[in-house]
């Protein structure tokens, strides 16, 4: 982009017009010079991956991540609640016979999430989902005339008997037990909700979490 430019300034200011070709070559031989802008070779600094995991809430909270995916005309839906130690205290799974936009799957399993709180009497209760989308509309539900920020605004006053109650957006590494629950549910197309003393499929997924 410089190069071109910069060939137009010459053209308008000096009356001299470079070969498109010129223009081309230098351009090539800029980007293969810094490579740490061009994204059609290896960068010279590589960027360190950044490994992310689950975050323990803060003490007195109860984190509930969840999720939910949408196959064959239903919408499934999982959610796994854990304390300030990072100890599961229970989760469900499920799925709807109804055939609707991930969005709205998510919402369903944000009102479970909800709804597992105020069957499980937690007060303090902060909701971890990786769908962004549905993270924003929340936020602005109140200006949201849709069909959506209806149901969301719905949902919010589900929550009005918590002490406190949040909602946050975090990565899908940050939501893999919700994410491989969700995908446990699917391939196995039951409904099941478990407390502590959970199945050896469930052990599994929330071992492989904490140990990663």
């Amino acid at each position: 982009l410089w190069n071109v430019w910069n060939s137009r300034n010459n053209k308008i200011f000096r009356g001299v017009e470079e070969d498109a070709k010129v223009t081309w070559d230098r351009a090539t031989a800029l980007s293969k010079e810094f490579q740490i802008f061009n994204f059609l070779e290896d960068p010279l600094l590589p960027r360190k991956p950044e490994k992310k995991a689950w975050k323990k809430p803060h003490r007195g909270m109860i984190k509930i991540n969840f999720d939910a995916s949408v196959y064959d005309k239903k919408a499934f839906y999982s959610l796994v609640a854990r304390d300030a130690d990072g100890f599961v205290l229970g989760g469900r799974t499920g799925f709807v016979n109804k055939e609707m936009h991930i969005e709205w799957a998510e919402m369903q399993a944000m009102e479970e999430s909800i709804n597992f709180a105020r069957s499980n009497n937690w007060k303090n209760v902060e909701l971890e989902s990786d769908c962004a989308s549905l993270v924003n509309r929340f936020n602005k539900r109140q200006e949201d005339l849709t069909m959506a920020g209806h149901r969301l605004r719905d949902i919010k006053k589900q929550s009005l008997f918590l002490n406190q109650f949040y909602f946050c957006w975090a990565p899908r590494s940050c939501n893999k037990a919700a994410d491989a629950l969700c995908t446990w549910a699917r391939t196995n197309n039951c409904c099941m909700a478990f407390n502590m003393d959970y199945p050896a499929c469930i052990h599994e997924i929330v071992l492989n979490d904490a140990i990663k």
